[in-house]
């Protein structure tokens, strides 16, 4: 049960003992992330993806799933009296997930292998998209920087993972020599890592319950109410005998995304927030996922 997060405590304490003993270098690795690591995950995740309407019809509940969690943060921030910066880190962090590879990981640890491309389709089409699209209006506007709408769009489209998504719709037409493949897959096997160490460097433990009424609502709506609307939600319309719904409300109930919080952190908003979300969140789901995959079992 602790394999999927035990890495990752280990790359945050790596990241937080580097810090100590040498320097800061979390901002050249944060670089790093963005311009290598996610550029050559979603060239490896979706080249080989065969999009047909089943998919489709996946994305969109999907989509739909993600958009009532912000919409839900929304009020629950406003009714909290969030200032903008607060509100807009509250929203990030308790909206989008890490789908991806601690989803994956648990995915993989309780349901198997062939059960994670339901993850995948939820992180690239769910998750990844709406953060980069609809979360960097978000951060844009939580910063106080001008929400120019041109200026926003024009950097979403030349955000290397953005821009990345469309080169690889274009690649799909064409063979493309293993080399490559090899080559995107072992670059973005690089993110966790990098990412969590980065994160870590941030990390201070003096600090990690600051602002801890912020934090523990996010991490209550994200990982508590919402997975359990849309529990209720299957179990009315649906039933939940079936894999891929249970690995669908695993994904929902993941903790705050680690790439969610790297952009948090670079576009302005509340640091601290952002990173204890990201850490709390990655402990919590300690007890909450084996609280979920009980259930369903």
């Amino acid at each position: 049960m602790l394999d999927p997060v035990l890495p990752i405590a280990m790359y945050l304490l790596l990241g937080y003992l580097f810090k100590i003993v040498y320097h800061d270098n979390s901002k050249q690795l944060i670089e790093f992330i963005i311009y290598f690591s996610l550029p050559a995950i979603v060239f490896s995740k979706i080249y080989p993806l065969v999009l047909d309407e089943k998919i489709l019809g996946l994305i969109l509940m999907f989509i739909g799933f993600i958009l009532f969690n912000l919409t839900l943060a929304y009020f629950i921030g406003k009714m909290m009296k969030l200032n903008r910066l607060l509100l807009a880190t509250f929203m990030i962090m308790s909206t989008f997930g890490n789908t991806s590879f601690i989803g994956f990981s648990y995915i993989d640890a309780f349901y198997g292998q062939d059960y994670i491309v339901y993850g995948l389709i939820y992180d690239l089409f769910g998750s990844f998209l709406l953060l980069v699209s609809i979360g960097m209006f978000i951060i844009t506007w939580g910063s106080g920087r001008k929400n120019d709408t041109k200026s926003i769009f024009k950097s979403v489209l030349l955000f290397p993972p953005s821009l990345m998504f469309f080169i690889t719709i274009l690649a799909k037409n064409f063979e493309i020599p293993n080399f490559i493949m090899l080559t995107t897959e072992t670059l973005g096997a690089t993110l966790v890592p990098i990412a969590m160490i980065a994160i870590g460097m941030k990390l201070e433990l003096k600090h990690i319950f600051v602002k801890f009424h912020i934090v523990s609502m996010a991490m209550l709506l994200k990982m508590v109410i919402v997975p359990i609307i849309v529990l209720i939600g299957f179990q009315i319309f649906y039933g939940i005998d079936e894999t891929w719904v249970k690995v669908t409300i695993i994904e929902v109930a993941m903790p705050p995304m680690t790439m969610a919080t790297v952009l948090a952190i670079k576009g302005g908003l509340d640091e601290k927030v952002a990173i204890n979300s990201l850490v709390l969140g990655v402990l919590l789901s300690l007890l909450t996922i084996t609280a979920y995959t009980t259930y369903l079992a």
